[in-house]
């Protein structure tokens, strides 16, 4: 009898040896999955492969960076409308956001931009191109104050455009 035991305990130890590597619970299609909250834009995003939208969107922080803003006829679309942390939004001509931005830029001696991740996404239901960005920007002002924050901002591109820009800003801790 303690030999069966033993028989059986080896069998059942072997087979969850052999099973370790498995899920044994079963996972359900997403179309079987009930969300408890319903998306009023999308749920169905794919990894796009139009890689010149992400360099569309990154050469644009690239210019801000480098304080080449006059380079934005390349990638930003006619009117823009941007959404900024603090609840503000403006929809405007591209050259009149130009002239915001460039107003704002002077009043840095430098800024800093450190890329933490890239997402470049299609909606499939909406047919539509985001590419959001994750980064840390330290700003120097001409009056020598430094600024730094984390962002995470989701740009929408039309024909390889930028069309809108939703930017979110995390405070570092001082």
């Amino acid at each position: 009898m303690k030999t069966i035991c033993c028989f059986f305990a080896f069998i059942f130890f072997l087979s969850a040896c052999q099973n370790s590597g498995k899920s044994t619970v079963a996972s359900p299609s997403s179309d079987s999955v009930t969300m408890p909250y319903t998306a009023y834009y999308s749920s169905s995003f794919a990894i796009s492969e139009n890689k010149k939208n992400a360099q569309s969107v990154l050469q644009s922080y690239k210019d801000w960076e480098d304080n080449k803003l006059s380079n934005g006829t390349a990638y930003f679309a006619d009117t823009v409308m941007m959404i900024f942390s603090d609840g503000s939004s403006f929809k405007l001509s591209r050259d009149s956001m130009i002239h915001v931005f460039q107003k704002f830029r002077d009043s840095l001696s430098s800024t800093k931009i450190e890329v933490t991740a890239v997402t470049n996404l299609h909606s499939i239901d909406k047919n539509a191109d985001w590419v959001g960005v994750w980064y840390k920007q330290t700003d120097t002002y001409k009056t020598g104050k430094v600024d730094s924050a984390f962002y995470q901002d989701d740009n929408n591109l039309v024909n390889g455009k930028i069309v809108y820009i939703s930017s979110k800003k995390q405070g570092l801790k001082k």
